[in-house]
């Protein structure tokens, strides 16, 4: 039987280990975040003054997590019967995914046992190289399908995605073609953006905007009703795809716009899967 990583044992046990570790906190690098997971520990905070009636701490020291997102995740976690969390200063009902990871790269790098009952995110499985360029090459394979013609081509950009993912800071002297000029981007994505045919469209499109990022993803003339209310137009373009074959998808790149592509529909969860391993979240558009 499955169980959750948030439970009043962890988050005692993280406190008290960070209360042994200079100026009470820590920094974790994560092989495929952008940051650090940070966690500290923060005493009388505001938010006790939020706490829900039902809540029998049993102690005011919170815990403190920094999840390296875009923008950047706060959790406070205090600890009673069971956990009580807030996130982004507001309380959190249930569970969070990165949450979740942030605790267990934390009992882990703190050497405190976890249940075999607990399911490891995919992010913190140990996989061997040729594991991770298999996951790439498929990856690859399934958002361009046609585009590349020679496999050793996939091949390459496996490679290239790679060694972004796992020594990013050697990756210029062998893929300088994958080079992103601008600082500051992340460069698994930019290798990612550059071999996947993707499109960038606003946030709330008209359907005209979104009848020609659509057209340039598919290679074909693309029509919407020119009435379609904001709400419908996703839906209304996911209805007239299919039938050709294309199931629309987003990639959560940047909060600004939207990153758009098609995948063949059998294999958009397949598609998912695959990017979540690497930390990225590409996702059906409504």
């Amino acid at each position: 039987m499955t169980e959750h990583i948030l439970q009043t044992r962890y988050v005692e046990k993280l406190v008290r280990a960070l209360e042994e570790e200079p100026g009470r906190h820590i920094h974790l690098p994560v092989r495929g975040l952008k940051g650090d997971i940070v966690a500290s520990l923060v005493d009388g905070s505001p938010l006790l003054a939020s706490l829900p009636e039902w809540a029998r701490l049993k102690f005011d020291t919170a815990l403190k997590v920094r999840y390296p997102s875009d923008p950047v995740e706060v959790f406070l976690v205090f600890t009673g019967r069971e956990p009580v969390v807030f996130y982004q200063d507001k309380l959190l009902p249930g569970g969070h995914a990165h949450l979740e990871i942030a605790l267990i790269a934390l009992l882990r790098e703190l050497h405190i046992a976890i249940a075999r009952a607990i399911e490891i995110p995919e992010l913190l499985r140990h996989r061997s190289a040729e594991e991770e360029l298999a996951d790439l090459r498929e990856l690859i394979a399934l958002l361009t399908p046609g585009v590349y013609a020679d496999d050793a081509d996939l091949d390459t950009i496996a490679q290239a995605l790679y060694l972004a993912w796992s020594a990013p800071s050697s990756f210029a002297a062998f893929h300088p073609e994958f080079m992103e000029e601008e600082e500051g981007e992340d460069l698994f994505l930019s290798v990612l953006e550059k071999a996947a045919p993707v499109v960038y469209c606003s946030l709330h499109p008209t359907a005209a905007e979104l009848e020609e990022c659509v057209s340039e993803l598919i290679g074909e003339d693309f029509n919407l009703p020119v009435s379609l209310a904001e709400a419908a137009l996703f839906e209304q373009a996911q209805t007239r795809l299919l039938p050709l074959g294309w199931q629309l998808m987003q990639m959560d790149i940047s909060p600004e716009d939207r990153c758009l592509l098609v995948v063949k529909p059998a294999d958009a969860t397949r598609v998912a899967a695959l990017a979540q391993r690497f930390n990225v979240t590409i996702k059906n558009i409504f």
